[in-house]
């Protein structure tokens, strides 16, 4: 077959691909695998998407007044100002630019032409052309939408995320060395368009949805919400029927998710959601290692980059009326506020309030996972074919450390390349002030951590030893130290030394036992073993 018949052979469409999942939600909430050809419960889902696909169609759609009035502004210079720049302004509203891009490809898709970047899609209709149909764009808080407090609300909460997240991904697409970055900032505006939609043409599913959320799964939710089907069964066919092009839709094809760039969108939609309401939620972890191990950089360039574009993102669009990450910076560990129920229930009898006694306050104390260490036990034991790379490892090694033994604070140190000292090169939960960041010690020392890298071997500073053995710990080490317990242990591989990993739970109230330590043992010596497949 020739190249441009290929291209131009009938596919299937997108709605019918994504609908045949190898797996479905059973109506009890489990998880069964669904046969092959389709069944009744297919042809259900099928009547269902076709309903939502008719709702959420294309049509005219409003842009945020922020967008309008930049527009009208940059108009004003349309013979000096660049495509670029307007692009800029379109990329911060995902309605601006999935009607730009709709626009275009509908103009051009009888030339066979695609459009996936806003930029592309300007140079195409033409700047100026764009900046004067802009004048007739609907505005959103102009409409009878901005009548229902609620219903912007949700708007603005949802725009903040989506303007995270794309911030995010095009920097992270840059740092990889994605010459088309665009188009990553461009997937992460259009990944949430059904759920902007919902909240236009649907308002009453969508903040049914936002409800549920706060009390179950969010699959299940969606489906509760949608009548059987999800957002993952909605997104792709929905996009396909705004004429999106499959470049940009297979950017948020789950079943591409091992790729670098989808692994970088995937990553930064859930540091964007989770981050909403706050930046100590440990699940944070598993993304920020996603991102390290793509772009090949330590986990903690990976969180400062992460923290710095949340900030950047958070003052770049002052102009959207719902806080954003970038506020919950300074955020201190602790439980998380309760989810606020958009339902109308009838107000409560005040009652007069009783004097509260003063209650003693205590520290949480993280708790060991078991099956997080499994994972990262697994982990390693499936990398030993040296597939991972220095940064990956380490980062697999940290997370089994702080999520699996629930360490708070963790310090990877390696030996130098000439053999003679050994310095911290990994940390994880350790203050960026604190003097143990520049833990270091000489391996020909007699003190302490010096004895320890005579063998592979460990040591649990407590109580029943510091006597003992705190005097032989190096004064500057005390000092970076603190008092306190902690576990620390050498690792070996080949008959040579490679580091050192010592771990704590802070100085609080929160201390270490002994099955900890075994099971920390444990996972160095695992450490030991992947390290030693690594080419250092």
């Amino acid at each position: 077959m020739a190249k441009g018949e290929q291209r131009n052979a009938p596919r299937q469409p997108a709605h019918q691909q994504h609908l045949r999942h190898p797996w479905r939600r059973s109506r009890r909430g489990g998880r069964t695998q669904r046969p092959f050809p389709c069944t009744a419960p297919d042809l259900e889902d099928a009547m269902i998407l076709a309903e939502w696909l008719e709702r959420l169609s294309p049509g005219p759609l409003p842009v945020f007044a922020h967008t309008k009035q930049i527009l009208s502004q940059q108009r004003r210079r349309a013979e000096s100002i660049s495509a670029r720049e307007v692009a800029q302004t379109i990329l911060t509203d995902p309605l601006a630019t999935l009607e730009l891009i709709h626009a275009t490809n509908q103009r051009g898709g009888r030339l066979g032409s695609e459009v996936t970047t806003a930029e592309s899609a300007l140079m195409m209709v033409g700047l100026g052309r764009y900046l004067d149909e802009a004048r007739n764009l609907p505005v959103l808080e102009e409409s009878p939408f901005a009548r229902d407090a609620k219903r912007m609300a949700a708007l603005y909460v949802l725009l903040r995320r989506v303007h995270h997240a794309a911030w995010q991904a095009r920097d992270f697409a840059v740092l990889h060395s994605d010459v088309r970055a665009e188009e990553v900032q461009v997937a992460a505006l259009l990944q949430a368009i059904p759920e902007f939609l919902l909240l236009l043409r649907a308002p009453a599913e969508a903040l049914r949805l936002a409800r549920l959320k706060c009390r179950m799964p969010r699959e299940e939710a969606e489906q509760q919400a949608l009548g059987g089907i999800s957002l993952y069964q909605l997104r792709l066919p929905l996009l396909e029927s705004w004429k999106i092009p499959e470049p940009s839709r297979e950017l948020l094809d789950p079943r591409l998710a091992e790729k670098p760039r989808q692994t970088i969108l995937t990553a930064c939609f859930d540091i964007a959601e989770r981050a909403q309401r706050g930046w100590w939620d440990e699940a944070l972890l598993g993304d920020y290692i996603a991102l390290a191990g793509i772009e090949n950089i330590p986990i903690e360039s990976v969180i400062a980059t992460v923290h710095a574009n949340a900030m950047r993102a958070e003052h770049a669009a002052d102009w959207i009326a719902a806080p954003g990450a970038g506020v919950w910076m300074p955020m201190l560990p602790g439980p998380w506020p309760l989810e606020v129920d958009t339902e109308e229930t009838a107000p409560a009898q005040a009652k007069p309030a009783a004097q509260a006694a003063p209650e003693e306050t205590h520290e949480i104390c993280p708790m060991p996972d078991k099956q997080a260490l499994r994972e990262a036990l697994q982990g390693i034991e499936g990398h030993l074919d040296g597939s991972f790379n220095l940064n990956q490892m380490s980062a697999l090694i940290l997370k089994g450390l702080h999520s699996g033994l629930g360490l708070t604070r963790i310090l990877f140190a390696m030996a130098t390349p000439d053999g003679r000292q050994v310095k911290s090169r990994f940390t994880l939960g350790i203050a960026a002030e604190s003097p143990l960041r520049h833990f270091a010690f000489n391996l020909e020392a007699r003190d302490l951590f010096g004895q320890i890298m005579g063998k592979m071997q460990g040591v649990w500073m407590n109580e029943g030893n510091r006597e003992k053995l705190w005097p032989m710990v190096h004064p500057t080490l005390q000092k970076m130290i603190g008092a306190g317990d902690f576990y620390a242990m050498s690792l070996f591989a080949n008959g040579k030394a490679i580091g050192l990993i010592y771990a704590d739970r802070g100085h609080g109230e929160c201390g270490l036992d002994q099955h900890t330590y075994t099971d920390f043992k444990m996972l160095c010596l695992q450490a030991a073993r992947g390290l030693g497949k690594l080419k250092l």
